[in-house]
This record gives structure tokens, sequence and C-alpha cells, in this order.
């Protein structure tokens, strides 16, 4: 161990020692985060110094209250919770949401934990239930892509230690936001069809002023003022959140793009939303459009989850077994109560090739 970091936590040693002999039982401690600005260290380093104290009874770690000072005969509190986990969902169209939700509730039960599972319409209807079913270790809340008031924020914080977020449309905050960063899916997405010799690309998106789906709209702009000709760059919105998309609204929408004969002014298509491959498919079909034969497509979603790009189309995204993975990691930190301060988990973007991306090289 470095000269520096021994010292640093001779130091933070002593003035917990300190803080101890001089604390009522029940104290409560500054936060980790406070003691790293103190000490002018990383928090791995606040956390090795914090162990023993834990280890050896001195210090609690409490849910609820962070880390108190303990009593001579401190004993355990009794459970007044009224489950483990609390996950809580905004009503939606997407089956891919209900599935992640369920997957989750069923790796969180088999490791012993009890789950609590409530769907909710409005924030005020979903307020009025948190304050009568009393606290919750974690809460996992799914919001698909609609707006998390403070109000709400506030609530959840009242009925749960900690907050983990389906997505990492809110950062910032005290919560721990799971997802993945579409803008980066989206250019890897763009960057292939420019390898692949297309000019002229379109973007399949929602029109909703979500922050993910407005920076992602954004990017494309960005993205298309770099070819050759930027009025080559053709922006479909469609007005439904992600999860939603339906069969006659995507025909409708790519179709005000076709002449008269039919054809496209734009040679690929990224798509963004469509869940339900079959939709993309038969969407395209009502224009006699076939996938890597008229058109090409890359789809932004679960690399996967089959039923999204039904093993045809190209798909940019994260493993859907791998955000399960990484849900389960953090909720069962935060069951136990661990230390770590909540922070923004990205989950690795890949591309998987389906065969609906036309090399214009070779053609």
């Amino acid at each position: 161990m470095q000269t520096k970091t021994k010292q640093v936590l001779a130091a933070i040693g002593r003035w917990l020692e300190d803080r101890i002999d001089r604390a009522a039982p029940g104290e409560r401690l500054p936060t980790v985060r406070h003691l790293m600005r103190e000490f002018g260290t990383a928090q791995r380093t606040v956390e090795a110094a914090l162990k023993p104290f834990l280890e050896d009874g001195r210090l609690i770690a409490r849910p609820g209250a962070g880390i108190v000072v303990a009593g001579k005969a401190e004993e355990k509190e009794p459970d007044s919770y009224a489950a483990d986990l609390l996950i809580l969902y905004r009503n939606s169209d997407s089956r891919l949401a209900r599935v992640t939700l369920q997957e989750v509730a069923t790796r969180i039960k088999s490791a012993g934990f009890s789950v609590l599972q409530l769907g909710f319409s409005s924030d005020a209807q979903a307020i009025d239930v948190l304050e009568r079913i009393g606290r919750f270790r974690t809460c996992l809340i799914q919001v698909n892509f609609e707006i998390l008031t403070v109000a709400f924020l506030a609530a959840l914080h009242r009925q749960a230690d900690h907050i983990v977020i389906d997505g990492v449309s809110a950062t910032g905050i005290d919560v721990d936001a799971i997802g993945t960063n579409w803008r980066e899916a989206l250019s890897i997405a763009f960057r292939t069809f420019r390898e692949s010799g297309h000019e002229r690309i379109a973007f399949l998106t929602s029109a909703h002023h979500a922050r993910q789906i407005a920076m992602a709209r954004r990017e494309f702009h960005l993205l298309g003022s770099f070819l050759p000709d930027p009025d080559q760059r053709f922006l479909i919105e469609l007005n439904a959140l992600p999860g939603s998309y339906q069969i006659d609204d995507i025909a409708a929408a790519v179709g005000r793009y076709a002449d008269a004969e039919g054809r496209l002014p734009f040679t690929a298509l990224i798509a963004w939303g469509v869940v339900e491959g079959f939709i993309l498919e038969r969407a395209l079909a009502k224009l006699g459009l076939e996938a890597g034969r008229d058109l090409s497509v890359i789809m932004l979603g679960s690399t996967d989850f089959q039923s999204e790009h039904l093993g045809r189309f190209d798909v940019v995204g994260n493993s859907h077994d791998e955000k399960l993975a990484v849900f389960e990691r953090i909720i069962r930190a935060r069951i136990a109560d661990r230390p770590e301060e909540p922070q923004t988990h990205y989950l690795p973007i890949s591309y998987v090739r389906h065969g609906s991306v036309i090399d214009l090289h070779t053609n």
C-alpha cells in the first residue's frame, strides 16, 4: 500500500476513534462522501478505514440512518419493512419492460428476499399508495422514459432506504440508475451505415421530450451534419413512447417520404423504440420493402432478446441477460445496505449482425 494512502487511513482511523469516544450511542457519523471531501481521498480508502470499526461492532450501518455509533449493548432492531424490494412500474405497452421486471423479481426472490410489485398510472396514484404500504429496503422503479418528478422522488425516499432506476435518464441524484447510453448505440449504427457506403440515412424514433430520446435526436442531427450532403439525413418521429409503436403508425411515418412510385429518398434506416421485430417487419412489408433487400435497417435494442430483432435485423444495444445481472447485483447490494455511493451504471454496448445491412460497395 502506498505511504500516502497509509497515512490517510491512519488519520481517518484516529478521527473515528476520537469521534466514537465522544459520541452518544446512536449518533450518526458524517456520510462517506463527506469524509472523502474532508480527508481529500477516494471512496475505497474511507470504506477501508471504516471496515474494522464496523466489524468489531463499534459502528453500525443502519438502513435509513447511515453509519451510527453503537451502544454498549446494541440490540438488533425488529424488522419493520413491508418487503426487501418494492418494484414500482409505470403501466406501459412494452412487453420487454414487463419481462425485465418479472425476471428481476424472480432472481431476487430466489436469493431469499421478499418482493412486492406495483403498477401505477400517475404520480399522484403512486404517492398515495406508497404512503399506505410501509417502508422498503430498496425500491426499483421503471418509469418508461416519463419524467420522474421531485415530489415523486421525495415520496420514494420517504418509503425506501435506497432507490434503483431502470434507465439512465435520472442522473446526478441520490439513486442508482442502470441503463444504456443510446447515443453511443446510435453512433455505432450510423458509422456502420457510412462504412457500408450509405450517404442517405433515416432515424425512426419517438417525438417524446424525455432526455434520453431528445439527446438521441440531437445526436442524429450532429452525425448527419458530416454526411456529404447534410440534407440527406431524415428524422422520422412518432407521437408515441418507445415500446408502444403500432404497425400502421410506422408504415405511415416512413411512407410519407416515399415518392409516387413508392421509392424512399434514403437507403438506410436506424429504428429505436420498436421492441417487437414483427411490428417493424410488417410495417415495411406494407410499403413493399424487405430489410436487407430493399432497405438497410439497424435496430437499437437488446441484442439477445429474440422477439425484438427476430434474428433478421442487425441490432446495436445491450445484452438483456447482462442487464439482469447488473440489476441483481446492485439491488442485492442495496438490500444489504452496503455503503457504496449511488451511481449511474452504463451497460456495455455491442453490435450483432443478422444480415439487414446492404453493403453498397459490393452492389
